[in-house]
């Protein structure tokens, strides 16, 4: 018996990950199944199925892995950290990089965090104020300053965020969503905002930080334990 109510055999769903949910209703779907959890937490799965034929996943991808239990959809990111043959089975070892959950259907996969962030408003060339990001996704960040905005107001940030052990530059035109005032804290607002023709290179980067930032946490937490 597995955490989450999961257990050996049952059926699970792949799909790959790509920070965006609202995309896993029309993605390409494979089949597996549980096998075994590690004591460190990963899961073994068998090689995923498609069409009634086995599908080799490689070491290093990332999947949405969604577990059907009598108590309804779980779900979790996870990567491929090995694949290996017993007999005539062929298997995965993935670590998951988030908690296993009930699926709740949200577009992007949020990241709460703490990070710098410089910004103003699009339309007006004024000097850039300093703010923190509070959680980032593929789909946009979360930050306080001290500026307050109207919802649809168009502005340009900038940020770092270490990849890969490489600190890269993120500069992007982003849409308000919503602005309110931080309780006892005077001229400081919350601003939830989108980014905006963001390139598929860049919303892959912020993903994979997302991702590996996740993964990086889990370990954390675990060698604490």
């Amino acid at each position: 018996m597995t955490t989450k109510g999961l257990s050996v055999g049952q059926k699970i769903e792949l799909t790959r990950y790509t920070g965006k949910l609202k995309e896993i209703s029309g993605a390409r779907t494979f089949v597996s199944q549980l096998l075994d959890q590690k004591e460190e937490g990963n899961l073994v799965i068998a090689m995923p199925m498609e069409g009634g034929k086995m599908v080799v996943f490689d070491v290093g991808d990332r999947y949405n892995m969604f577990f059907y239990t009598p108590a309804g959809l779980y779900y979790c990111i996870a990567q491929v950290s090995a694949r290996y043959r017993s007999g005539a089975l062929f298997m995965l070892e993935m670590e998951c990089a988030s908690e296993i959950e009930k699926f709740q259907r949200r577009q992007f996969f949020r990241l709460n965090c703490i990070v710098d962030v410089k910004y103003r408003r699009a339309d007006a060339e004024e000097a850039m104020e300093l703010g923190t990001i509070i959680d980032i996704s593929g789909g946009g960040v979360r930050f306080n300053g001290g500026e307050r905005y109207t919802a649809g107001d168009e502005l340009f940030v900038e940020f770092f965020l270490t990849i890969g052990g490489k600190l890269e530059k993120f500069h992007m035109r982003v849409r308000v969503i919503a602005s309110t005032p931080l309780p006892n804290r005077e001229r400081l607002y919350e601003n939830r905002v989108e980014f905006m023709d963001i390139s598929e290179g860049d919303r892959e980067a912020i993903v994979k930080y997302v991702f590996e930032e996740e993964r990086r946490r889990r370990k954390r937490d675990s060698s604490m334990r």
